[in-house]
């Protein structure tokens, strides 16, 4: 497998970014803290994001989990500065090695995002365009990014098809999106992220309407292609399932805010929030057991609330069986639940406990 970049991909850095260089393992490589994103429409303002940090590091795979409308990907379009019109980030930051993209002029922000983080959108034929081959989509990009010239940009084209397995590149680059199955459009969308050898990779629900067995395969070459670049890489799912085998560290969200971050194994042993926990036990198990006394599997009660209708004090409290007093009018901070974890619930200590023992 080749994973060979044109010389000239970091050669051509802005002199002031002070950002390029090898990745080093546990190197921080995007740091987001307390980032608020607005809408504002005809109804009034309604925050979607509301103090999300996270971190993401060389070599390591970081989960953005939470049911739909939580705000994972309104956050990872913030990061890469292609918010709609009607929204905007009213606080936080984006730091990629020490530089703050959500503080850069636009035209600059633009230059990190693809070179340094780049992203792979859920829709695939949706975010290629149906009247150019996929190897004009890819060489305009190589082309308008490093200078190349149309040969070697076609050469690299063929390459990043290679890299991402798909069968007979050198024939397939003259072929348009519809002529690829979902799976392989998918793997034309990462071909088309690492491109520029981008440092952190934000793969946004990259499995959504694939089968089961091709979901594994795009995930095996997501971890692949990550440990042979030690890039950081963001997963935006709701499936636990896909989180359980390639993540190292989950960030769950609920109503725009993270409500427990942790290592994935401690995560998945002993849950420290009750909608963790309450996500954990929804999901389906073939080797038995999970299931109440008639047999159903346990679904979370309700559901999130809409944006603009969070209630007070703990958004989840509607929806949680431990919920007091407290819990309705106090929003919880975000604070250490053990050694490395953090939890956002007034009783983390007893939810802990409960899933330990």
């Amino acid at each position: 497998m080749t994973t060979s970049v044109p010389v000239d991909v970091r050669d051509r850095e802005s002199e002031d970014t002070g950002d390029t260089g090898p990745r080093d393992v546990g190197e921080t490589l995007l740091e987001v803290d307390d980032l608020a994103v607005e809408f504002r429409g005809d109804d009034g303002v309604v925050r979607a994001v509301d103090g999300l940090g996270y971190r993401v590091v060389a070599g390591r795979t970081l989960a953005l989990v939470g049911e739909s409308g939580c705000g994972k990907s309104v956050s990872s379009l913030a990061v890469m500065g292609l918010l709609p019109p009607a929204a905007r980030v009213t606080r936080g930051s984006a730091r990629f090695r020490g530089t703050d993209l959500l503080a850069l002029p636009p035209a600059r922000h633009r230059e990190h995002c693809g070179r340094h983080v780049a992203m792979v959108f859920q829709d695939a034929l949706a975010a290629l365009n149906p009247v150019h081959t996929v190897g004009y989509q890819l060489t305009e990009a190589l082309r308008a990014r490093t200078g190349a010239s149309r040969r070697d940009a076609r050469r690299r084209a063929v390459e990043l098809l290679d890299l991402v397995k798909v069968p007979h590149a050198a024939q397939r680059v003259h072929e348009y999106p519809h002529q690829f199955s979902g799976g392989m459009r998918q793997r034309v969308m990462i071909a088309s992220a690492l491109a520029l050898d981008p440092d952190v990779l934000i793969a946004d629900e990259p499995t959504t309407a694939l089968d089961v067995t091709v979901q594994a395969q795009v995930m095996q070459l997501l971890a692949e292609i990550q440990a042979e670049r030690n890039m950081g890489l963001v997963l935006i799912t709701h499936d636990l399932g896909v989180v359980a085998g390639v993540a190292d560290d989950v960030t769950v969200m609920y109503a725009g805010r993270a409500v427990e971050q942790a290592p994935v194994r401690e995560l998945y042993e002993a849950p420290a929030h009750p909608y963790t926990r309450a996500l954990l036990r929804s999901v389906p198990r073939l080797a038995g057991g999970g299931t109440d006394a008639d047999g159903r599997l346990p679904v979370v009660p309700g559901r999130p609330p809409a944006p603009g209708r969070v209630p007070s004090g703990c958004a989840f409290h509607p929806r949680c069986d431990l919920a007091r007093d407290v819990c309705r009018t106090d929003v919880p901070p975000l604070a250490e639940a053990a050694p490395g974890r953090s939890s956002a619930c007034h009783f983390s200590a007893e939810v802990l406990g409960g899933a330990r023992g």
